[in-house]
Formats: structure tokens, sequence, C-alpha cells
């Protein structure tokens, strides 16, 4: 979490500088500050050698928004992917069907904590936890990649959501 931690933190410094408007990048996270204004984020194609290609374009008010994937940190070993975000019931890299979570959410070290763990859950799980935090006064939302090839985003999402069409995949909201 300490990237998003390292958002949380820049906030501050912003605040009390009187900085307007700001977009700070720490690696996955990134935070996007100033009242009232909108940012256009690109969500990173996990499947695309390129890092410039998104799959989808956000328009965002201020905001935190975290990525985790399995497509960063990795090694190839006998044909078998080894990636960074471990399984804490194995040990081993997390296998939940998911390459990539990005998280929206207000709070820095929650979105970074959040888009581990939801990779870690998968699908059904990620979902579940975002109703269960929602049910405690935690809001976040969500942009799942299978590794099918299946986008899946949360209602919230909807209207600050625009996907890439030439990018190959299936999209689909949730509610």
């Amino acid at each position: 979490v300490g990237k998003g931690i390292a958002c949380d933190e820049v906030r501050g410094v912003l605040e009390n500088s009187k900085i307007k408007r700001a977009v700070v990048s720490v690696g996955g996270s990134i935070l996007l500050y100033g009242e009232g204004e909108k940012f256009t984020v690109g969500i990173r194609d996990p499947f695309s050698e390129s890092s410039t290609e998104s799959f989808a374009v956000l328009t965002l008010p201020a905001t935190c928004v975290s990525t985790s994937g399995s497509y960063e940190r990795y090694f190839d070993r006998d044909g078998v992917r080894y990636h960074h975000i471990l399984d804490p019931k194995t040990g081993c890299p997390a296998e939940s069907g998911l390459v990539s979570v990005t998280v929206l959410c207000e709070n820095g070290a929650w979105a970074d904590a959040l888009s581990t763990a939801c990779f870690v859950l998968g699908p059904d799980g990620a979902l579940a936890l975002r109703d269960d935090l929602a049910d405690q006064g935690t809001d976040f939302e969500l942009i799942l990649v299978t590794d099918d090839g299946r986008v899946l985003y949360t209602d919230g999402l909807a209207d600050a959501f625009t996907p890439n069409d030439e990018s190959g995949y299936t999209y689909e909201a949730l509610a």
C-alpha cells in the first residue's frame, strides 16, 4: 500500500501549498487532484507489449486510481508465468482469472490495497468485497480484466468509461 499512501501524503502537501490542480503518478497508483476538475486517464492494456496502449479511457473528478496486474513484474519459466501478486493462502502467484484490476477510491491507501486484494479474490470475490465494504461506508469502483479478454466495470463508472473499440475486448457494465 506504499504507493497509495504516497498519493495520500502528496495530497496533503498539495492542499497545504494551495496547488489548484495536479496529476501525480506513483507507479501503479495515480492521484488526481483538483476540486471541480475533470481528468482523462487511459487504462493500460495488459495484453499489449506497449506500455502506452489503453483499452479504455476514463473521465474522472479528483480521486485515486490504482492498478494491480500480472503483466508488469513477472518471469516465464517452462511455459508458466510467475508474477508478483501472491495468494496468501498458497504463497504462490494468484490464479484468479484476472490479469488486471483497477480501483478508483477517494483514499490512495485503500485504492492500492483493494486493487491487489481484488486481483487475488477474482471477479466474484472482488464484487462481493465491494458490496461488503459499501455496507460499511467504503465505496469504490472497479475495472477487472479477465484472462479471457473481458473487461468488467462497475456501474458507477458508466458515465466516465469510454472503451477502445479497436482493442478486441468484450466490455460489460456490472450492477
